[in-house]
């Protein structure tokens, strides 16, 4: 007995070329507007900020205000994308003061004497650096302690170092001139090399952690430390070259810095430590770990320098600088809190209600 068996047509779903809608914009709308929304908000306040500072000081946006504003600027961006990584994976890094004070001691004692050498020098800070991050990603990721009280024992011992080459080598020495004039460069209506060089990290940054693998699997690794391991990442070797990658971004900065500024000493990178961490989560990070975007973080970096110059301007106390960096930190990490806790609550009232059973 034979079952005849009854022919289904099938005529496959138009094309786009014969009429069908296409959803592709709407997609790449809607992506464009996620990667976007993060970065959003904190250019938006650090261009209000540009406004009211050049309305309030006009010097501001002349010569003589960005020649002063833009080196310092891009040194602070520049370090404070080393503390992003470290602050995305979930840690802090409480030793940048003491990095950028060292490499800038270094630097001045391997160049500044007779037949020092800037490329010798470069390399020693780097040295000296890379082993300081090296031991606090191996402390805290490897060894389990606390990545405050690591970072902080070993900025303690890099500052007592740097206090000993100090007064033994580098007192009574001074950054090169040919490195003075490099650091000093500024181009257009003194937008300084350094800030340009800091807008091309920032750029390099972004590439590497959006498209590029090593970088999607460090953001990974960075959002959770679970699921990473799901994907089979390793995820304490991603974590511990945070600071290693941090520290080679401070030593970049002190090193840059020790050029504007000409002669090392024992205070250089103190202004580093709060404002890094400032700026990062003025950018929209957060303390607990996550999503990295180097481009907020140089608008937190924008919006710190411009209050600073500000303060600066206004003739008041140098203190102040201090208090308005506190008071910007708490209020950006009560701001955070506050979007965490509305996120959590819309989702508890966009999730469908459980069935009770008959």
């Amino acid at each position: 007995m034979t079952r005849k068996l009854r022919q289904v047509s099938f005529t496959p779903p138009p094309t786009e070329a014969q009429g069908a809608p296409s959803a592709r914009p709407r997609r790449s709308l809607i992506d464009l507007r996620f990667r976007a929304a993060p970065i959003a908000g904190p250019w938006a306040f650090a261009l209000a900020v540009l406004v009211v500072s050049a309305a309030l000081h006009p010097s501001t946006v002349k010569f003589g205000g960005l020649a002063t504003l833009t080196p310092l600027l891009g040194v602070l961006i520049i370090a404070s994308l080393g503390q992003s990584l470290v602050i995305g994976a979930g840690g802090i890094d409480l030793s940048v003061s003491s990095v950028i004070t060292v490499v800038g001691v270094v630097f001045v004692m391997e160049s500044g004497g007779k037949g020092g050498s800037i490329g010798i020098a470069i390399v020693y800070a780097f040295i000296v650096s890379l082993t300081c991050g090296l031991v606090n990603g191996l402390l805290v990721e490897y060894v389990g302690l606390s990545a405050l009280v690591s970072t902080l024992a070993t900025g303690q011992i890099l500052a007592g170092l740097a206090s000993i080459w100090y007064e033994r080598n580098a007192v009574f020495l001074s950054v090169p001139n040919s490195w003075k004039h490099l650091a000093g460069v500024s181009f257009g209506g003194g937008i300084s090399f350094i800030l340009l060089a800091a807008v091309v990290l920032a750029l390099l940054f972004s590439v590497v952690l959006n498209y590029v693998a090593i970088g999607r699997r460090l953001t990974a690794a960075s959002a959770s430390r679970r699921s990473g391991g799901y994907l089979g990442i390793r995820v304490r070797r991603y974590r511990a070259a945070t600071y290693v990658i941090a520290s080679a971004m401070y030593a970049l900065a002190g090193i840059l810095l020790v050029g504007l500024i000409g002669t090392p000493s024992l205070s250089l990178g103190d202004a580093y430590q709060l404002s890094t961490i400032v700026a990062v989560v003025l950018g929209g990070g957060a303390l607990s770990g996550g999503r990295l975007h180097p481009a907020a973080t140089f608008a937190g970096a924008l919006f710190l320098s411009l209050i600073n110059q500000d303060v600066a301007a206004s003739g008041v106390a140098a203190g102040t600088q201090s208090v308005i960096q506190g008071a910007a930190l708490v209020a950006a990490m009560a701001a955070s809190t506050l979007g965490v806790i509305r996120h959590l609550r819309r989702r508890s009232l966009r999730r469908p209600p459980a069935s009770t059973p008959p």
